[in-house]
């Protein structure tokens, strides 16, 4: 007698992905459509080469340029989606779009990891994925370049606020300097 075949393991089903889509952009009262919809296009292609992906949503806040930056309304809606666990994955353009402040960044990229379930963003244009075991590398570089160009920044102030501090600063030894200068380029003319 044959004994039976067993049935063959189905392949575990592909895990589907929610993904949200964030953009922030700057605007002008003549600012075309068409750029905000060449950015819904660039997340449309996305979709079509991951199919493991499905769309939770685009979320988009304006700010408007002339103006005083305003709240975000659709980045805190984007937040209240995350903690209600409707979302995976968030995909951005570029990192400026969740802040502009390396340290507010991790930060941000941090309290969404540390949810239940944990989100994960891509973004983009620097393409950095916070799923990959390495992804604070480019923020740690991000953030040793700010530091090293503000202790450069600070070294170069140093002469100036040493020559002003209290006690260094000579008025007059200024303004006489300042007439021997303005005397040499009158002669030269």
């Amino acid at each position: 007698m044959i004994a039976p075949k067993k049935p063959l393991k189905r392949q575990a089903e592909e895990q589907i992905t929610r993904v949200a889509f964030y953009d922030r952009n700057h605007v002008t009262s003549d600012t075309p459509l068409s750029a905000i919809e060449l950015q819904n296009g660039r997340f449309r292609q996305l979709l079509k080469e991951h199919p493991e992906w499905s769309n939770v949503g685009i979320y988009r806040d304006l700010d408007i340029i002339g103006e005083l930056p305003g709240d975000h309304p659709e980045f805190e809606k984007l937040v209240g989606d995350c903690e209600k666990g409707l979302i995976d994955l968030i995909v951005v353009k570029n990192v400026s779009r969740i802040s502009r402040n390396i340290v507010d960044l991790v930060e941000k990229v941090s309290a969404f990891r540390s949810m239940r379930p944990a989100v994960e963003i891509y973004f983009l244009h620097e393409d950095i994925d916070t799923r990959k075991s390495n992804y604070l590398s480019p923020f740690e570089y991000m953030y040793n370049l700010m530091k090293e160009s503000e202790e450069k920044s600070k070294i170069k102030k140093e002469p100036i606020n040493t020559r002003y501090s209290p006690g260094k600063y000579d008025s007059k030894a200024i303004k006489e300097k300042s007439k021997i200068h303005r005397k040499r380029k009158t002669r030269g003319k």
